[in-house]
């Protein structure tokens, strides 16, 4: 008896042995996985973004660059209202602008013009077949021809299919490239809710970036617009409770992504972006077990949402490198406005001079 109960749990102690590092690799992809939640600390509300645009519309107005001035104003109010987002989002976290940061927004504006002309529907495939619109805007009409790419178009749509302003296709979700210093520390609040200082996180590359990139995106669209949110289960967003933060959830999401700014509105229609937002908010383009962006449902949920979110398609731009885009040779554009719009960071308060405060009647010994 004891021999077949020392052979039993002999045999246990192997199984046990060789599901363990199924157990960790499950570990481990949950890391990267969706499992994780982005730091939206710092985050200007709705209402704090409307207020951004009257200090835009300054801008622009008085705009003293020529060349600048011929960048279509949407396409400007996207860039520039974009930059202060996320330069309010990084400053919260003690993470700074400055002009080397300035130079490659300007850089990934001057792309922009030359990869899609400023239309967030442009399509083009590996061989040269595109489908592009030069109006003042695009439309949901040829936004939602995206999901058929019917044959007049003659388009083919694979992981090589460029689309939208900086003509992103779905190998940004699996060719890696490295992250440079600059770009990690820019990008670390995709590190986990607590930044970097996020406990097991993972080293960001650009493919584990792109992802989050598009996650945090439509995080706005399932209802998480504060730190302090989590996402609304598909399943429950009809749910009563939860009715109200899923409908300002996508409002959000028109507002972090500018869809305002290259769509216009159908027949006057103001419900008609928000439906379009909500029929991406919970597409899927892959996973960590399968892989990312690898077959056509995958890679039309990626189209879908980098030419709906234009906001997400200059992110993805930002993290590549010059040698992706065939426009690299571009000049940047609009590059002193970009340091104007630049927020230093407030000195502490022990280095500030001592005449400052003998100004106002201070004595400092």
């Amino acid at each position: 008896m004891t021999k077949y109960l020392l052979i039993f749990l002999m045999t246990l102690l192997m199984c046990t042995a060789s599901f363990a590092p199924k157990s960790h690799l499950t570990k481990y992809i949950d890391k990267i996985d969706r499992h994780w939640l982005p730091d939206l600390t710092g985050l200007p509300s709705v209402q704090e973004v409307d207020a951004l645009d009257d200090k835009l519309l300054e801008v622009i107005t008085a705009e003293p660059d020529k060349r600048c001035r011929l960048v279509k104003p949407q396409l400007r109010m996207l860039f520039f209202e974009h930059f202060l987002v996320m330069q309010a989002l990084l400053n919260a976290q003690n993470i700074y602008f400055d002009n080397d940061i300035a130079k490659r927004w300007a850089h990934v504006m001057a792309m922009t013009i030359e990869e899609s002309g400023g239309d967030s529907t442009n399509i083009t495939d590996f061989e040269g077949h595109s489908f592009a619109n030069y109006s003042k805007y695009t439309n949901l009409e040829r936004w939602k021809k995206i999901l058929t790419l019917s044959a007049q178009t003659k388009i083919k749509l694979n992981y090589q299919t460029n689309f939208g302003l900086t003509q992103t296709s779905a190998d940004r979700l699996f060719v890696i490239f490295n992250l440079g210093k600059t770009q990690l520390k820019t990008h670390s609040f995709l590190e986990g809710l607590k930044g970097i200082y996020t406990s097991n996180r993972v080293k960001l590359n650009t493919t584990i970036t792109v992802r989050r990139l598009v996650w945090f995106y439509q995080d706005f669209a399932e209802g998480r617009v504060r730190q302090e949110d989590k996402r609304i289960h598909s399943y429950d967003i009809k749910k009563p409770e939860f009715i109200e933060r899923y409908q300002q959830g996508l409002d959000a999401t028109i507002k972090y992504c500018g869809t305002r700014y290259m769509f216009a509105d159908i027949n006057g229609d103001k419900h008609a972006l928000r439906d379009a937002v909500a029929s991406v908010a919970y597409c899927k383009f892959g996973n960590a077990i399968h892989g990312y962006g690898k077959n056509v449902d995958e890679e039309k949920c990626f189209a879908q949402l980098v030419t709906l979110c234009p906001a997400l398609n200059i992110d993805i731009a930002l993290i590549t490198p010059d040698s992706y885009f065939q426009t690299r040779g571009a000049r940047p554009i609009c590059e002193a406005t970009f340091n104007s719009l630049i927020l230093k960071k407030t000195p502490p308060f022990s280095i500030i001079p001592k005449k400052l405060f003998s100004y106002f009647g201070f004595t400092i010994k």
